[in-house]
């Protein structure tokens, strides 16, 4: 769609633009951080809002030769990633739109993640990023150009200060909303009663047989109400707190293991396929002039 709107748009930079919303929950993932869950939560959901999108969009188009077309390449792919998101199912999840004027996230819950329309839309995906590797033959091509004068690298330096700092002084705003029910969580002794939710946590179950749930919290919830089922390992669940340590289940989803996780790392896979393209290629030519 990218290249629809904006002619012959560098595909490297189409890449890091559908990837750059999820770089915040790539690196909780990834690192081993030793803070609050909560804070870590809330922090990723302020980060991975459009408006901070944006604020790293700005940071990352200071290198390139051509700043306005690339922030335009990379904010649309920001855009086009947040609001397929949001036409997703995911219970006490969703994508921050419109911070810092409305920090509650948006979910159309048209289709679960996992579902035809992810598998369709992805598979269209990987078959268009083979094609242009095919027809445009990266490798045999000019070199991306970057600017990396003086003045370039402190705007960008600047502007990736401000997407890592920005994050702090908003997360209050953005508590206020209970975003993925953060506000509801972190009071862990005051729950019995209240209403929340967790997006695609894991669940076991004990020698007994008793369910229990393992959010992002880091917690070992014992599961009541609606029982998944015995083959069930990663559910989406809404309900209340029975109390302390028991989690009510209304309404539950059971998902396909590492069907979505497989989507997505397929999706993740095309900008180091690319860059690794891009690194042959200044090597070869490097060992050709040389």
């Amino acid at each position: 769609m990218t290249r629809g709107l904006i002619r012959q748009a560098d595909m490297g930079w189409i890449l890091v633009g559908c990837i750059l919303p999820d770089l915040p929950w790539i690196l909780l993932r990834a690192l081993p951080l030793e803070m609050s869950p909560y804070e870590l939560r809330l922090y990723a959901i302020v980060q991975s809002s459009l408006a901070l999108s944006l604020v790293a969009v700005a940071a990352l188009a200071c290198l390139s030769a051509r700043p306005a077309r690339t922030a335009m390449i990379l904010g649309l792919g920001c855009v086009l990633h947040l609001l397929l998101d949001a036409t997703q199912t995911k219970w006490a999840n969703g994508v921050v739109l419109f911070a810092p004027l409305d920090w509650r996230v948006v979910n159309f819950g048209l289709y679960w993640p996992e579902s035809w329309p992810t598998v369709l839309m992805t598979g269209f995906g990987a078959a268009y990023f083979i094609w242009v590797l095919l027809r445009e033959r990266p490798w045999t091509g000019a070199a991306p150009k970057f600017s990396l004068a003086p003045g370039r690298l402190v705007l960008a330096t600047m502007g990736i200060a401000l997407y890592l700092i920005l994050p702090l002084p908003l997360m209050s705003r953005a508590l206020q909303v209970d975003p993925h029910y953060v506000a509801t969580l972190v009071q862990t002794e005051a729950r019995s009663g209240r209403i929340a939710g967790f997006d695609r946590a894991h669940m076991i179950r004990d020698a007994a047989g008793t369910p229990f749930l393992l959010p992002w919290t880091g917690e070992r919830l014992a599961l009541a109400g609606r029982v998944p089922p015995e083959e069930a390992d990663l559910i989406s669940v809404t309900g209340s707190f029975a109390e302390e340590g028991v989690f009510g289940i209304e309404a539950l989803h059971v998902h396909p293991s590492g069907r979505r996780d497989f989507l997505s790392y397929l999706g993740l896979m095309t900008l180091p396929i690319w860059g690794a393209v891009l690194l042959y290629r200044r090597l070869v030519r490097r060992k050709v002039v040389g």
